[in-house]
């Protein structure tokens, strides 16, 4: 099956064309050097070089997050615009999970922790299996303020973050410095596939977003009849 794989929750987006596991052709780029926008210059690239037609396509995998919200809603809207005319599948994973799969098959690691920038002084976690790289907890992502992390994460874990960019002014001197590691458009296709194979859970079509709304609409008041 050809999947074509867009992951941009981080620093570094990656669009991907694969055949049966294997990647056809593949562009990476900053997303602090371009605008999302950058992922339309770059799909007819991926197809030209792959030599792959949108209806050759059988499925589209795309990353939810944690991350970016921005660039995570390109990327959904972007393969559900594609696969609308085929009706081919649109499978959303979670970033982060797949990144810890990636770290999972490396080895040396009981637990894994998964950390971003959640913003509002806040960062985002998950920790998982480090032999498997599944959730070592039934709801995976939990947003803490940084000062709080290290009570919260097992002992000896390895810790990977794709935003170690931005922690790293703030992180504490007393927890070990993450690798700085991102999710790969290979990784997310491969959670996808399982998904699709119907191995796993689907995953809603929606960017994972952790914090509380922002905002309120205010309620409505009842209004006396006019006489």
């Amino acid at each position: 099956m050809i999947v074509l794989s867009i992951e941009m929750s981080s620093a570094e987006n990656d669009v991907a064309l694969l055949r049966d596991g294997r990647v056809l052709a593949r562009r990476t780029w900053a997303a602090l050097m371009f605008h999302h926008t950058r992922l339309f210059d770059l799909l007819p690239e991926v197809l030209a070089e792959a030599g792959v037609k949108p209806d050759q396509i059988g499925l589209f995998a795309v990353g939810r997050g944690p991350g970016s919200f921005s660039g995570t809603r390109v990327a959904l809207t972007t393969a559900q615009a594609f696969a609308m005319p085929g009706g081919q599948p649109v499978i959303a994973v979670s970033s982060g999970a797949a990144l810890a799969r990636t770290v999972a098959a490396a080895g040396g690691a009981e637990k894994i922790a998964i950390i971003g920038d959640a913003r509002r002084d806040t960062i985002w976690l998950g920790v998982f299996d480090g032999q498997t790289g599944a959730p070592a907890q039934p709801a995976p992502w939990i947003t803490l303020p940084l000062a709080q992390l290290a009570g919260v994460l097992p002992a000896g874990a390895k810790i990977v973050s794709p935003d170690w960019t931005r922690l790293a002014a703030h992180w504490p001197a007393d927890l070990p410095q993450p690798i700085s590691q991102y999710p790969t458009a290979a990784a997310i296709a491969q959670l996808a596939l399982e998904q699709h194979a119907g191995s796993a859970s689907a995953e809603p079509l929606l960017p994972i977003y952790l914090h509380p709304a922002v905002a309120t609409p205010p309620a409505r008041t009842a209004t006396a009849p006019h006489a």
